[in-house]
């Protein structure tokens, strides 16, 4: 079963994108809201997919830890972020692997695009 680390500093949004995709029939690894821990995870664990915020609790936001995260791994990334302007959304997209959904995003598009990455 594939494994997806959902990175999302907001409870509400976290619980509800873990509801998505595992009715979708995917496994939440874990659950995370800095993207400090989000790199050691994906460090230390195997995981097919990031569902990744960009505005995060901690030091490090979400495109940061990405860029971190490429320096070991090429994990696909789902940047869902509700700060949708040019300078943040060109940050995202310049990463090899990932692709950018504005918050907020619907059941159904969240599980298409999870499917378009992973299966």
């Amino acid at each position: 079963m594939k494994k997806i680390l959902i990175v999302e500093d907001e409870l509400l949004l976290a619980l509800l994108n873990r509801k998505i995709v595992e009715s979708a029939g995917y496994t939440v690894a874990k659950s995370l809201t800095k993207g400090e821990d989000a790199i050691a995870y994906v460090k230390d664990n195997e995981i097919d997919l990031i569902l990744m915020d960009i505005f995060l609790a901690g030091e490090t936001d979400g495109v940061s830890a990405v860029e971190e995260i490429r320096k070991f791994s090429q994990t696909p990334v789902i940047f869902v972020s509700g700060n949708s302007d040019k300078s943040t959304r060109n940050r995202a997209e310049s990463i090899i692997g990932a692709s950018f959904m504005v918050k907020p995003v619907l059941p159904a598009a969240l599980k298409n695009a999870v499917k378009e990455k992973i299966g």
